[in-house]
C-alpha cells in the first residue's frame, strides 16, 4: 500500500490546482460581469444625455439634470455603489451621489487615461479606495469599472470616462457558493480516481512482486526439475563453508552423475526422459537430510552439499542416496531402477575454497567412473592425477581470468580454389615456467575439473574479437572453435554465444562451433536440443572426426550439422589403404547427398592435397598449408596460399 498511498499526493495536488484555477475562472467571469454592466449604465443611462461637447467644458443644466434622473435609482437601489462622470483629464464632473456639487479638482488618472483610449479598465477594489476618495479602502468589496464615453450620435468620439462600482458580494457569495459546490465534486472525483488508482497500483505492484519473485526464482533453480541450479549451488556452497568456519563443523561436496541415462532417452524418448530425471530427483530429495541441497547441474549430472558432516554420515546419506536410485519404479510401462557414480571431497581435508572444492568432487568422481566404483571420496593418490597434473588445475583457472592464454589460428583452405575460407581458433596456454603448453596438457584436466566451461567461453570471445578485426579486410572470412561434451551441460551457452555475436558484430553464419563424434554421443538428446537452437540462430555446427565415434549412418541426416571433418587418420591412411581411401571418398560423397561441407584435416602432402580434390573434398587444413599460427602470422598466409589454387 505504500505505493498507493503515494498517488494521494498528486491527487490531492491535482485538486488544488482545480480549485485554483476554477476560483481564478470565477473572478475572471466576475470581471466580465462588470464590464458588460457598466457598459449597459452607460449605453442606456449616460451617452444618451450627452449633447456632444467635450465634458472638460462641464456638464449644461440639461446633461445634469438628466443624469440625475437617469442614475439616482440605480444609487438609491444599490445596482450601483458609486457611479461618476469625469473629463479627460479626471475631473469628476458628475457623481450620482451629489448630483449638484461643482466639479472637483483635475487628477491624473491611469485608470481614466486607459479607459479614454478605448480600453475598459476592470479591478476588484473596495469603495474609497480611489485615490481621489483618500485611498483608504475600507468600503465595500466592489468591482471599479471605467469605460471610455461618446456622444450618441458621435460614436467615434471619446468626451469622457465613466467611473463605476459595483457590488461584489452577491457576486462573491454566488462564487462562493459555486466553489464550494465544485470542490465537494473535485474531491469526491478525485477520491474516487484516488480508489481507482490505488486498486490499479496495489494490482500492479503484486503481480509486478510476484513476476519477480518467479523470475528469481527461475534464475536460482532449474526448470524441467524445480532443483537448485548450478548458481544456486554455488551459493549454497559457499555459505555452508562461511557457517563451517565460524563453527569448525565439516562440509562434504559431492557430484553424482547417473549411469546409463542415454539409454533411456534413445530407449523411450526425450519427453520420458524428463520423467526419469524429475523422479530421480525427488527420490534422491527425500534420501538426504533437512538442510542439505541437491542441485542440478546439468543433464544427468547432480550436486549436493552436506554440512556439519563427519566420515560417518556422508557415507550414510550418500549411501541412501544410491539406494533411492536403485528402487524399482516403472516409466511408459517399462520397470526402471537407476544407478549412478558419486565422487566426493571434504571440507577442510581436501579443500580450503568452494572452487577447488567443486574440482576435487569432480576428479573424484572421475575417479568413480573411471574405476565403475559407486561412491568414491578424492584422495591424492586418485591414479591418472599426479601431484604436478593437480596444481595445474588451480594454475589453469588463474591463466583463464589473467588471459594468460593465447589463440593460435589454421586455415581452412578451399579445395578449388586454394583461398583461405576460415580460420580454425586453437588455443595455447603461455605457462610461466613451463613455457607454451599444447591443448593436450590441460583440455583433459579442464574437462575432468569443470574448468572446460570458462575456459571455452574465454575462447570463443577471442576468436569473436579477433574475427571482427579481420573482418574489415575480409569480411566473409568464418573462424571455427572447438567444444566439449561438458560445454553442451551449460544452461546458458546458447544465449552466451549470441550474447558475444551481436557484441562483436559478427553474423552467426561466420561462426562454426565443432563438437566431436564421441562427445556429440555422450547425451545425443540434449546435444540436439542444443545445436539445433544454435543452428536455427545461423550458427554452423561442424562434426568433428567423422569416423571415430558411433553416429549412425541412419541418424547423420537428422543431426544439425552443416559440415563433416573427416578423422585425419583415414586422411593420413588413405595414401597407402585403399580400403581407407574408400572410406574416405564414401565419406565426402555422404556429405554431399546429404548437403553438407566436407572438410579433410591433417593433410600434410601435396599428393593427400590433389587425390581430395580428385574425391570432390570442399574443404582441406593441415601442415600442408601452414600449421596453427599467432594472429599477427595468420593474414600473412592469406595471399601465399592462394597459390595452391
Amino acid at each position: 500500500m505504500v505505493y498507493a498511498a503515494a498517488t494521494l499526493v498528486p491527487v490531492a495536488g491535482l485538486g488544488v490546482v482545480l480549485s485554483v484555477t476554477y476560483t481564478r475562472q470565477a473572478d475572471e467571469g466576475a470581471r466580465a460581469d462588470g464590464i458588460a454592466l457598466a457598459s449597459v449604465i452607460a449605453n442606456s443611462g449616460v451617452e444618451p444625455f450627452l449633447e456632444g461637447h467635450p465634458l472638460i467644458e462641464g456638464l449644461n443644466a440639461r446633461e445634469r439634470y438628466s443624469l440625475m434622473m437617469s442614475t439616482g435609482d440605480l444609487v438609491a437601489e444599490g445596482t450601483v455603489l458609486r457611479l461618476r462622470v469625469r473629463d479627460m483629464t479626471g475631473q469628476v464632473i458628475f457623481d450620482a451621489a451629489s448630483p449638484t456639487a461643482p466639479p472637483g479638482p483635475a487628477v491624473i488618472d491611469q485608470n481614466v487615461i486607459d479607459a479614454a483610449s478605448g480600453t475598459p479598465v476592470v479591478e476588484m477594489t473596495k469603495v474609497g479606495g480611489d485615490a481621489l476618495d483618500g485611498g483608504a479602502g475600507q468600503g465595500t468589496e466592489s468591482i471599479e469599472v471605467y469605460l471610455a464615453l461618446h456622444p450618441p450620435d458621435d460614436p467615434d468620439n471619446t468626451v469622457g470616462v465613466l467611473e463605476t462600482y459595483l457590488p461584489f458580494g452577491p457576486i462573491a457569495a454566488a462564487r462562493e457558493a459555486s466553489l464550494r459546490e465544485m470542490q465537494i465534486v473535485i474531491a469526491a472525483s478525485l477520491a474516487v480516481l484516488w480508489l481507482v488508482l490505488a486498486v490499479i497500483v496495489f494490482r500492479v505492484t503484486r503481480r509486478i512482486r510476484r513476476q519477480s519473485e518467479f523470475n528469481e526464482h527461475l534464475s536460482l533453480h532449474d526448470a524441467l526439475t524445480g532443483l537448485p541450479n548450478r548458481t544456486l549451488h554455488a551459493d549454497r556452497v559457499a555459505t555452508a563453508l562461511a557457517s563451517a568456519r565460524r563453527t569448525g563443523a565439516d562440509v562434504a561436496m559431492a557430484v553424482i552423475d547417473l549411469d546409463r541415462f542415454k539409454e533411456v532417452n534413445d530407449t523411450l524418448g526425450h519427453h520420458n526422459g524428463d520423467e526419469f530425471l524429475r523422479l530421480i530427483s525427488q527420490r534422491m530429495s527425500a534420501a538426504i537430510r533437512p538442510g542439505d541441497t541437491l542441485a542440478r547441474l546439468g543433464g544427468d549430472e547432480f550436486g549436493l552439499v552436506l554440512p556439519g558432516v563427519n566420515e560417518t554420515t556422508v557415507a550414510e546419506v550418500l549411501q541412501r542416496v544410491q539406494n533411492a536410485l536403485g528402487e524399482e519404479f516403472e516409466l511408459a510401462g517399462v520397470p526402471l531402477s537407476a544407478e549412478a557414480s558419486i565422487g566426493y571431497a571434504v571440507w577442510p581435508y581436501d579443500a580450503d575454497d568452494c572452487v577447488t572444492l567443486l574440482q576435487r568432487a569432480d576428479l573424484a568422481l572421475y575417479a568413480a567412473k573411471e574405476a565403475r566404483a559407486a561412491i568414491v571420496r578424492y584422495h591424492q593418490g586418485i591414479d591418472e592425477f599426479d601431484p604436478q597434473r593437480l596444481g595445474l588445475v588451480a594454475e589453469l583457472k588463474r591463466a583463464i581470468m589473467a588471459d594468460d592464454l593465447v589463440l593460435h589460428y589454421q586455415p581452412k583452405i578451399d579445395a578449388c580454389s586454394g583461398r583461405v575460407v576460415a580460420f580454425e581458433a586453437l588455443v595455447r596456454w603461455e605457462h610461466p615456467i613451463k613455457g607454451t603448453l599444447p591443448p593436450i596438457e590441460f583440455i583433459p584436466i579442464a574437462e575432468s575439473t569443470g574448468l572446460i566451461a570458462p575456459l571455452t567461453h574465454w575462447v570463443i570471445d577471442a576468436a569473436l574479437a579477433q574475427l571482427a578485426l579481420w573482418s574489415v579486410d575480409m569480411p566473409d572470412l568464418s573462424m571455427a572453435v572447438n567444444i566439449s561434451a561438458r560445454n553442451l551441460r551449460e544452461e546458458q551457452l546458447l544465449n552466451w554465444v549470441f550474447d558475444r555475436l551481436t557484441t562483436y558484430g559478427i553474423e552467426p553464419g561466420r561462426l562454426i562451433l565443432e563438437i566431436t563424434e564421441t562427445s556429440f554421443a555422450t547425451d545425443p538428446v540434449r546435444a540436439t536440443a542444443l545445436l539445433e537452437a544454435l543452428s536455427l540462430g545461423g550458427v554452423k555446427v561442424s562434426l568433428d572426426d567423422f569416423g571415430q565415434g558411433y553416429t549412425s549412418l541412419g541418424s547423420l541426416g537428422h543431426l544439425p550439422v552443416s559440415e563433416l571433418k573427416i578423422d585425419r587418420g583415414f586422411v593420413f591412411a588413405m595414401q597407402s589403404s585403399p580400403e581407407d581411401r574408400a572410406i574416405v571418398a564414401s565419406v565426402i560423397e555422404l556429405g554431399h547427398q546429404l548437403g553438407l561441407t566436407v572438410v579433410a584435416e591433417g593433410v600434410e602432402t601435396a599428393e593427400m592435397y590433389d587425390d581430395l580434390r580428385r574425391l570432390g573434398c570442399d574443404t582441406v587444413q593441415g601442415f600442408l598449408f601452414s600449421p596453427p599460427v599467432p594472429a599477427e602470422r595468420a593474414m600473412a598466409l592469406v595471399a601465399p596460399l592462394e597459390s595452391f589454387a
